[in-house]
């Protein structure tokens, strides 16, 4: 399953760097992210970049066996696939 769900992940995370601004005109902009990330960062923007950049970070250390997700993966594969 990890081979199916890393490359969407890692391709939902190019998607949310490179359509920012077109995320934040729809859903708004993030108070905690403007409160927090103003000095030298544009907030929003900012903090939706850095959530696309750990999607496609955990979407490479998952697809190379880095990163496990133990419990997931015995949920979707079922009893002794870990």
């Amino acid at each position: 399953m990890k081979y199916i769900f890393a490359p969407l992940l890692f391709i939902a995370g190019v998607l949310i760097m490179k359509y920012t601004v077109k995320l934040t005109q729809i859903t708004g902009t993030v108070g905690f992210a403007e409160k927090y990330m103003r000095d030298g960062f544009a907030g929003t923007f900012s903090w939706y970049r850095l959530v696309g950049f750990i999607f496609c970070i955990l979407a490479v250390l998952w697809i190379t066996g880095i990163l496990d997700f133990g419990f997931f993966n015995s949920i979707i594969e079922g009893p002794g696939s870990a």
